[in-house]
């Protein structure tokens, strides 16, 4: 397999949400893509994402405009997977289906050098079922990126069963020269750590609601309030050290036991699910606004803890 820096074309399978994201991330930090998506229309729409990344990063001083002039003869649409041939590593993000998944590894495996590595964006699918039907097993890897992915620093790798040591290390020097910190994960498991995390909390919001504690909104103040004031910069077992181990102990004795636990999807979240509705009203505020917002936290968030990282260095 070709070190990291023999490396400078990266092929990309799909340019939803997430794609696009990824896509203006690799071009950022110098990468050729080539982008294929089975929507014909995502390739402008990507192009427009970039160039509106391209602009923020500009406009907060994390990129010079130098660094990314010309940045469109970098990036190239191709509308077939068998016209990914001249990639030098894979990144896919289609949709959580494993047949599309695997159909889309056949054809890859067909055009591409069985030393280039093939990296899959899911969350919710087995890697190691994901990996089964390739031929050359060991490059294959999970690569979990978060949105916005050009500004997060998150970036998580998992092994599948047969996944080589030379695979992982392309994976994580690949996401180093785009300014992510790579976490890998020694097995594959399901929803891999972030969102294990993520949805263990969302569950037991739910609960709260449900079970008439309080009411959406005031969920959300209290985490926002306290949790949301310090997960930036601590992570949970960052934040036990510091704010006090046997206090946690003894509440953990006494609150796991009453903790939500169910196996069930909550029937608030399928009545949402079922009426097409929102946990809040976006009448009279747009939720584009709060997608506006919300990347424009990333930012200042990126700022603040790169400030407080440099000064524990």
């Amino acid at each position: 397999m070709k070190s990291e820096n023999g490396i400078n074309t990266i092929g990309l399978v799909g340019l939803g949400l997430m794609g696009q994201g990824i896509a203006s991330c690799l071009i950022t930090y110098g990468f050729n893509v080539i982008a294929y998506s089975r929507t014909a229309t995502r390739e402008q729409e990507t192009i427009k994402h970039i160039a509106e990344s391209m602009k923020n990063l500009i406009d907060r001083n994390i990129i010079a405009a130098s660094e990314v002039e010309g940045w469109q003869e970098r990036f190239q649409y191709v509308n077939s997977v068998e016209k990914l041939g001249d990639s030098e590593f894979i990144i896919e993000t289609v949709g959580e289906s494993l047949e599309l998944k695997r159909s889309i590894y056949k054809t890859l495996e067909s055009v591409i050098g069985e030393d280039v590595v093939i990296a899959s964006n899911t969350s919710g699918l087995s890697l190691s079922l994901l990996q089964e039907q390739l031929v050359h097993k060991g490059r294959f890897i999970g690569m979990h990126w978060a949105e916005p992915a050009e500004i997060t620093k998150y970036l998580e790798m998992s092994r599948a069963k047969d996944t080589n040591d030379e695979a992982v290390q392309i994976a994580c020097n690949i996401g180093e020269r785009c300014g992510k910190e790579p976490t890998v994960l020694n097995y594959d498991i399901s929803g891999l750590i972030s969102n294990r995390l993520m949805y263990a909390m969302m569950r037991e919001a739910i609960y709260l609601v449900e079970s008439g504690v309080a009411d959406v909104e005031t969920v959300d103040r209290s985490f926002r309030n306290d949790i949301g004031w310090w997960a930036a910069l601590c992570g949970p077992f960052r934040w036990m050290d510091i704010t006090g181990l046997p206090i946690y102990a003894k509440v953990m004795e006494d609150l796991f036991p009453k903790l939500a636990n169910t196996a069930e999807l909550p029937k608030l979240m399928q009545e949402k699910v079922d009426t097409k509705t929102k946990f809040y009203d976006y009448s009279e505020e747009n939720e584009e606004d709060w997608e506006k917002k919300w990347t424009e936290f990333t930012y200042d968030i990126r700022e603040i803890v790169e400030k407080y990282q440099k000064k524990a260095e």
